[in-house]
């Protein structure tokens, strides 16, 4: 595999209640956090605000654009409410992309854009450049 991909749609804010949102969604997180908890175990970073995960559970080697659509797909039931709490909280599509041989793709379609755009999110990209190949 030429690179691997994982992405993230997260709430977060000092003042969320991570069960409350998950009430409200009527979707089950893949992760939720406090702030001081560890970002992981045996790390020493820890979250500054509480928040809310759905990861796309697509194959790490399908494309970014498949992951962001996965994601807006199980948000799709409960959409105008995340409209709303993006203008409370902050709302943030993570992309994590390792690299082995070639870059993939970076790019969003006008309709990928405008949904994100609709959740007042924004979209973070973390490129890892790593030569020991793929795991």
């Amino acid at each position: 595999m030429n690179f691997q991909i994982s992405v993230y749609f997260m709430l977060t804010g000092k003042e969320l209640n991570p069960e409350a949102i998950t009430d409200k969604l009527g979707i089950a997180p893949t992760k939720t956090f406090r702030a001081g908890e560890l970002i992981q175990p045996k790390a020493s970073p820890r979250w500054r605000q509480n928040g809310w995960l759905l990861e796309s559970k697509l194959h790490k080697s399908a494309e970014l654009e498949e992951h962001i659509e996965f994601i807006f797909e199980k948000l799709q039931p409960c959409w105008n409410v995340l409209k709303e709490l993006g203008q409370i909280y902050e709302a943030a599509f993570d992309c994590v992309v390792y690299v082995y041989e070639y870059v993939p793709a970076l790019s969003w379609e006008q309709n990928i854009i405008k949904k994100v755009a609709e959740l007042n999110a924004r979209i973070d990209v973390d490129l890892i450049y790593s030569s020991a190949g793929s795991e």
